[in-house]
């Protein structure tokens, strides 16, 4: 008895796995199953939005509740990555903003820097330009009086020359007169020579103490006129 209940529930066994196993087998061959093995393969890749794909697919053909949950799983998984994915793009335009700036604000720092260099540049260039013509305005003055002190020099020279001509003539004159004149006309006329002699000499003294004076009155005018500035 016992024996033909146990063969009874092998036979049972037997015909429910066959039947499980026939569903299986159809099954696997079923479209949605198959796109299903199709999504589980690109999750092994890494290839997480194809698999999405293929396991929305197999949803279509196959209500299998791991197809379900493996698609939710995959699903949130896109949707960090993407998330992740456009943090990091924010991220990355921003430390290229960051590096423009950084970069804008060199090439002023640097502007700043050449402009002060070229002011100053031109600052000394116009220093140098008023010392130099300072300096030749200076020369020019010092030529200037050199000039007027040798003119009057020579022409202290001149007048001292036409004074010892004049005197000289004199002297031959009187050396040729003094043969013809009698004493007292020598004696008057050696007075008269040095009278005259005394006259011109006065006279030329008066004219050189005059150009000093206005020399002196011309340097003093140049000197104030200088502390003006």
């Amino acid at each position: 008895m016992f024996r033909k209940i146990l063969v009874l529930l092998l036979g049972i066994f037997l015909i429910i796995f066959g039947i499980l196993k026939l569903k299986r087998d159809k099954a696997i061959e079923e479209p949605g199953y198959l796109k299903f093995m199709n999504g589980n393969s690109l999750v092994k890749e890494n290839k997480t939005k194809e698999a999405l794909e293929e396991y929305k697919l197999a949803m279509d053909t196959n209500e299998d509740i791991n197809i379900k949950k493996n698609f939710e799983i995959i699903k949130n998984k896109v949707e960090e990555e993407k998330q992740n994915q456009q943090q990091d793009n924010k991220q990355e335009n921003q430390d290229q903003k960051n590096n423009e700036n950084e970069q804008q604000n060199q090439q002023q720092d640097q502007q700043n820097k050449n402009n002060s260099q070229d002011n100053n540049k031109q600052n000394e260039q116009q220093k140098n330009e008023q010392n130099n013509k300072d300096e030749k305005d200076s020369q020019q003055y010092n030529q200037k009086q050199d000039g007027n002190q040798k003119n009057d020099e020579k022409q202290q020279q001149n007048q001292q020359n036409q004074q010892d001509n004049q005197e000289n003539k004199s002297d031959s004159q009187n050396s040729n007169e003094k043969k013809e004149l009698t004493p007292e006309e020598r004696a008057m006329k050696q007075k008269e020579e040095e009278l005259r002699s005394i006259m011109q000499r006065l006279e030329g003294n008066e004219k050189q103490a005059f150009k000093n004076n206005e020399r002196v009155l011309n340097t003093s005018e140049n000197k104030n006129s200088e502390n003006r500035w």
